[in-house]
Formats: C-alpha cells, sequence, structure tokens
C-alpha cells in the first residue's frame, strides 16, 4: 500500500527474528535506523490524504478477506480446483486493492467539496477517465451521487 500513496517503501522494514539472535537483531535494527534517516522527517500532513484513503482500504472487509486467504489459496488452490501461484494472487490482489485506495482517495475528495471529476483530478493527482470509471462503480454502490450540473460539468456528493 505505501506504493500507492507514494510514501517512500524504506519507511517500513519487516524482518522474522528469534529472541536468541541478539546479534542480527542489532544489525537490522542499525540498517533499519539507516534506511529511515536517509528518507528524512516524515511529514504526515502532506499524506493526510493518501493515508486517510490507505487506512480505510485496509479496513475494508473484503481488502481483509483477500489478504487473509491468500496462503490458503496459493497453496490449497481455490474453490473451483484451480491453482493460483503466489505472484499470480498479489497481482490480483494489487489491482484490487488499488481500485478501493482510489475509490477512498474519490470519496475523500468528494468529502471535501471537490464535486466534479476535474477538481476531484486536481486534488487527487488520478487520470480523468480513471475517476469516471470507478465514480460509475461508487454510484451504484451509493456510496456518491450525481447532484446535477455546475458550469455544464457533472456535480457529485459523498453518501
Amino acid at each position: 500500500m505505501l506504493k500507492l500513496t507514494g510514501i517512500e517503501e524504506k519507511r517500513l522494514h519487516l524482518r522474522w527474528l528469534s529472541s536468541a539472535e541478539a546479534a542480527r537483531f542489532q544489525k537490522i535494527v542499525i540498517e533499519t535506523t539507516d534506511a529511515i534517516k536517509e528518507c528524512g522527517k516524515f511529514d504526515a500532513d502532506k499524506f493526510k490524504l493518501q493515508l486517510d484513503a490507505a487506512r480505510m482500504t485496509a479496513d475494508d472487509e473484503n481488502i481483509r478477506w483477500l489478504t487473509g486467504k491468500e496462503m490458503s489459496i496459493t497453496t490449497k488452490g481455490d474453490i473451483y480446483g484451480r491453482d493460483w501461484k503466489v505472484e499470480d494472487y498479489q497481482s490480483v490482489l494489487f489491482s484490487i486493492l488499488q481500485g478501493e485506495y482510489e475509490k477512498n482517495l474519490i470519496y475523500l475528495a468528494v468529502k471535501q467539496n471537490h464535486t466534479s471529476v476535474r477538481e476531484i483530478s486536481e486534488f487527487t493527482g488520478l487520470d480523468l477517465l480513471r475517476i469516471s470509471y470507478l465514480m460509475s462503480d461508487m454510484e451504484k454502490k451509493q456510496k456518491i451521487e450525481f447532484t446535477g450540473m455546475k458550469d455544464r460539468k457533472p456535480v457529485f456528493a459523498a453518501l
């Protein structure tokens, strides 16, 4: 999800360690600290929109379910008996994750009174066509609604 938000991936480090690996732990702490220092101080205000959208995405029940099923599906296959390579599953998961994240960016933009597709694009950095496509799905799921026209442009509101 860091890749989607634009936050440097070097800011997150995950390692498995045993409590008996003190020397390795020390080395990892030093490497992690150096990597984060190299990135500089994190400006949470600069990434507020992206962090809020990421939080909403991580809280999504479907995303949590798909993430939780990865091990089972990639080792045992799906309910139709099809085998899944880890890379293929992760590719599908990332595509779904990206779509949900972008919908959340749009939703937050509309809540902040960026109500036209062009305003949403300027606020989020998303492509106009992509926004239109995602907003169609958001209307079907009753997350936003078309409220009328302003200066010959469609205007939307968050529900």
